[in-house]
């Protein structure tokens, strides 16, 4: 309590009020800070994935043989109690960032004293005019440079693979084994982050698409989280179907297990990647941006899904230079983009139906006195020198999209505008690379083991580069033709 309590009575009591729609706000430049955060939230929704099909497997069938029973009640308890403290830090990471903006300008009208809630105070010498909001953090997504990134990314993979190279030539010595856990896990960081980082940076940068970075890491989540309900799709669900069909998944090269890769694992995929894109539709006000959507939420998929792939390349231990490197190259300039590409059809029919419906509505906050606000504009300033190094009011400089990765607009390819044609084209596509890779696996079975290799290698460069041909010309209908 003050100690004049009568005093208090005369200051007046600014009351919030929203933020001007011209307010221009100014962010420090971090552009890793995106990056650590999303390293920092992959790995627990990597716990959530895990425990959610335990969770269904305690329902369905907690022996995991394939069929239907029993269920197990201290499986769903356990699961249920570990997943708490994890959803609970999740919620708390990304709880709405707010910021208290408090302006203050010389007004002969004004007041020397100025209260704002029940404890700020400002005392001025001279009469001002003060006025306060509350805004949320709208800090324009920032991505380190796309070349530091692959550099990062081919160089860290390279120089893994050469430092866990002596582990197959020597076995395990005191040396490889030491240099394994010394390279373990930023081989491991490397190969499963920066190409999914390097491609979102490479988007961000040719679509030219003004964003938050809360917007654009809540697009990744939401790709991260559609993971969970794939995964029990996958691995609970369309076993115990395959179960009721009398057919069973004993080994990968079972009619069983190609099954699930075929046509269980793109359906499932899609689905929950396209509800993904669905849940942040208040966002999508043009094709364009439900492409980049999808695009996002794909690459949010594949990077929890490659933090799999990466992690199993390691269990082949005295071949983990080799499993490692392939699986890393192969998964950065192939699986990666297919996610993001077949998910960014499904976004921009989405985001046809919803232009077309007139659904879409801008993102926009309530404009009462206690609603914060989002401000449009910014400014990124230097750290050190405190220089503007980029600013949303500046003229745009026209991007050149380099041939490689987008064709010219007469080669580009019409792509759907309603979300059943175009949900039903991205699983297409990603059963095509599903199927035909099982199905090459299953003929190479029989064969030497050399023979094996160069078939899988050869069909999988095939599928990279088919899908590196389409990718330019769904593109180039997406960023040269135009919004529609």
């Amino acid at each position: 309590m003050a100690p004049y309590p009568w005093v208090m009575q005369a200051v007046p009591v600014i009351p919030l009020s929203p933020a001007p729609s011209n307010l221009t706000l100014a962010h420090t430049s971090k552009p890793w800070n995106t990056v650590r955060s999303m390293l920092g939230l992959v790995g627990l929704l990597f716990l959530i994935t895990n425990m959610a099909p335990l969770f269904l497997a305690g329902l369905v069938d907690a022996d995991f043989n394939g069929t239907l029973g029993p269920t197990n009640p201290w499986m769903i308890a356990i699961t249920s109690v570990c997943s708490i403290p994890v959803l609970a830090l999740l919620a708390y990471l990304r709880r709405p960032h707010l910021t208290h903006l408090v302006r203050a300008a010389p007004d002969p009208s004004g007041h020397k004293l100025a209260q704002m809630g029940s404890k700020d105070l400002i005392q001025s010498t001279q009469p001002i005019q003060v006025v306060h909001h509350l805004v949320y953090d709208s800090a324009p997504l920032e991505m380190p440079s796309r070349r530091a990134l692959w550099a990062l990314f081919f160089g860290g993979v390279l120089v893994s693979s050469i430092g866990l190279f002596p582990l197959l030539i020597l076995g395990f010595t005191p040396l490889t084994v030491t240099m394994f856990i010394v390279i373990l896990l930023p081989a491991f960081l490397i190969g499963f982050s920066t190409p999914v980082f390097a491609w979102w940076a490479t988007l961000t940068h040719y679509f030219g698409l003004e964003t938050s970075r809360r917007l654009a890491e809540w697009m990744l989540i939401a790709g991260m989280v559609s993971t969970v309900p794939a995964i029990m799709i996958n691995s609970n669900i369309a076993p115990l179907f395959l179960e009721r069909l009398g057919l069973s998944m004993v080994d990968e090269t079972s009619l069983g297990y190609g099954l699930v890769s075929m046509v269980a694992a793109p359906i499932g995929e899609e689905l929950c990647k396209a509800a993904a894109v669905l849940a942040l539709a208040r966002f999508i006000d043009s094709p364009r941006r439900g492409f980049q959507i999808g695009f996002t939420v794909g690459l949010g998929f594949a990077l929890l899904e490659n933090m799999t792939y990466i992690l199993s390349s390691f269990t082949a231990l005295e071949a983990s230079s080799i499993t490692f490197g392939l699986t890393s190259i192969i998964r950065g300039i192939g699986s990666i983009p297919g996610h993001g590409v077949w998910t960014g059809i499904s976004g921009y029919a989405i985001g046809c139906h919803l232009m077309s419906r007139k659904q879409a509505i801008p993102v926009q906050f309530g404009t009462s006195q206690q609603s914060p606000s989002e401000i449009k504009q910014w400014m990124l300033v230097d750290k050190k020198t405190g220089q503007v190094v980029s600013d949303s009011n500046a003229e745009r400089k026209p991007i050149r999209i380099p041939r490689w990765l987008c064709s010219t607009p007469e080669q580009g390819l019409q792509l759907p505008t309603t979300p059943l044609v175009g949900i039903s084209i991205a699983i297409l596509g990603h059963a095509l690379w599903n199927g035909s890779s099982w199905a090459v696996g299953v003929i190479s079975a029989e064969l030497h083991w050399s023979l094996e290799v160069i078939m899988t290698l050869s069909w999988v460069v095939f599928l990279i580069v088919a899908l590196w041909q389409v990718s330019r010309r769904i593109l180039a209908s997406v960023l040269l033709l135009g919004e529609q």
